[in-house]
């Protein structure tokens, strides 16, 4: 049982919503299992309230941040300096506090690559689908930089972070062809089935070779992307993966040690179960 003392150093998840958030239970659970007298508490802050809470963490010498929906734009602007592929993807969701300065990190981009790496996928030159083009889509676009990403969103003049293809049966069906990784990064999976159904059935999956892999970002439910991937024998990945390594990587930034991440995979699981 954690032990809150005089000495016990504070970090925070924030968001707009945040009860949701597994992230607690998780890196809660790390630092209980590595000995670090500290504990992450969730922090629920409306968009105009959250620099003033970032002052407050700063000011008492919080041990870090984890930053979720709506705030990693906002978390990226109030940084003294930016860690690369928070620079690059121009978000951050990892705030350290490093001294009188707050440097910004995205460990949503190598958290996605180290959980395809621990599921069994380990291609650096992939070519990847990514469909949707917000802020998850650019993270997960950055991190398969090193193949070909084809972007695919509904409104592609709206993107300005890359050139994206259209949404129509023709460009899915030519970037489903050739693809080794397929990404769901729309808010899709986190709606009802009628929702989901009527986006599924948009998707060419007789196009997709049997060697590709399928992957969405969400992790709290099952998805019918998943399903049917699944059924037609795909290898899949959900969110859990992602989730937990991203944490594994804030976890190092604000402690300097390793992450234990079995223990805290089997954090994510318990809170998932209910337990």
């Amino acid at each position: 049982m954690m032990q809150i003392k005089g000495t016990t150093r504070i970090a925070g998840v924030i968001g707009w919503p945040v009860e949701h958030s597994r992230s607690p239970q998780i890196l809660n659970r790390a630092f209980e299992i590595a000995g670090i007298d500290a504990v992450l508490v969730p922090i629920g802050v409306p968009p105009a309230g959250f620099a003033p809470v970032i002052a407050g963490l700063r000011a008492m010498r919080a041990l870090g941040a984890s930053v979720t929906v709506p705030h990693k734009l906002a978390a990226a602007a109030l940084c003294d300096d930016l860690a690369s592929a928070a620079r690059a993807i121009g978000a951050a969701n990892c705030l350290q506090f490093d001294g009188d300065r707050l440097v910004g990190h995205n460990t949503d981009e190598v958290g996605f690559l180290d959980g395809l790496r621990a599921s069994g996928f380990d291609r650096s030159e992939a070519r990847a689908v990514v469909l949707g083009g917000g802020g998850a889509a650019r993270a997960i676009a950055y991190a398969l930089r090193g193949g070909r990403v084809d972007v695919i969103a509904r409104h592609p003049e709206q993107v300005m972070w890359t050139r994206a293809r259209p949404w129509s049966p023709d460009d899915l069906r030519d970037a489903f062809t050739t693809a080794d990784l397929v990404v769901d990064c729309t808010p899709v999976g986190l709606g009802g089935e009628d929702a989901q159904h009527a986006f599924v059935d948009q998707l060419p999956f007789d196009a997709l070779r049997s060697q590709a892999w399928v992957a969405t970002l969400v992790y709290h439910q099952p998805t019918i992307l998943l399903e049917r991937a699944n059924a037609r024998g795909h290898s899949t990945l959900d969110g859990r993966a992602m989730l937990v390594h991203q944490a594994a990587r804030a976890f190092t930034i604000w402690t300097s040690t390793p992450a234990p991440i079995d223990a805290m995979t089997r954090a994510l699981e318990d809170s998932l179960r209910g337990t």
